[in-house]
């Protein structure tokens, strides 16, 4: 196996590469995935007072269903005619115009703070909105940016990529496959030299005996615990 030619190409690659992680390693892009993640919280903020401000609206139609029917109870037995009735009866009027009464103030306090919590709950929105709004609008200023660098880099990019087509022609095509896959998991360096006798060149994990011996028979092998492809120099 022609370890050379491999070696070759990731030379050139680690070009592209450093490209790509200006990229990745740009502040604005940092930035935006911030906002991103505080528009992304504030929006299912938004959703959660939305869904408190629906069950607060039906609550208080409740309760304004039961206090119109107590104030009605309670109109109209102020309007009975006392005439007629014995004192025990005129004392079970009394105790459920108490009743009525205590409901009447039961439920009224409920109310006031039922609207109370609704106030609290549009003011939240409010300021949940205007984090979001304000998250999407740097964002936009953020992608701009990524995109103004981006365009700035593509053609140095495109160069290194042209070159690197020619190069991968003269790598094993099984090899050059299993190199692309570890590149795209984001495996950079791809390949490693062996490390004094028995140690991967980049994690410096031992190495088992079976494995150095495969080195020799093969030309390269793939570290158990970074996943790179070992050679030996």
């Amino acid at each position: 196996m022609n370890i050379e030619n491999l070696l070759k190409y990731q030379k050139l690659d680690e070009e592209l590469f450093k490209v790509e992680q200006k990229l990745v390693n740009s502040p604005y892009r940092k930035k935006a995935n911030e906002l991103a993640s505080i528009a992304k919280k504030a929006q299912a903020k938004s959703t959660e007072l939305e869904n408190e401000a629906e069950k607060l609206i039906s609550d208080i139609a409740d309760l304004k269903e039961k206090f119109k029917i107590n104030k009605t109870k309670a109109d109209e037995m102020l309007e009975s005619n006392l005439e007629g009735m014995d004192s025990e009866d005129i004392e079970k009027l009394n105790g459920l115009k108490g009743k009525i009464v205590s409901n009447l103030n039961i439920l009224e306090k409920m109310l006031q703070k039922s609207a109370e919590n609704i106030n609290h709950i549009l003011s939240e929105f409010n300021k949940t909105k205007k984090l979001y709004d304000e998250a999407r609008s740097q964002f936009a200023v953020c992608k701009q940016k990524i995109d103004e660098e981006t365009k700035t880099l593509e053609p140095e990019k495109e160069k290194f990529r042209k070159e690197l087509l020619v190069l991968e022609k003269d790598v094993e095509p099984e090899l050059m496959a299993e190199y692309k896959k570890k590149r795209n998991d984001n495996i950079f360096p791809v390949i490693v030299p062996l490390e004094g006798n028995n140690f991967c060149g980049r994690c410096r994990m031992e190495l088992p005996k079976v494995a150095i011996s495969r080195i020799k028979e093969k030309g390269v092998i793939t570290c158990e615990h970074c996943k790179r492809f070992i050679y030996q120099k």
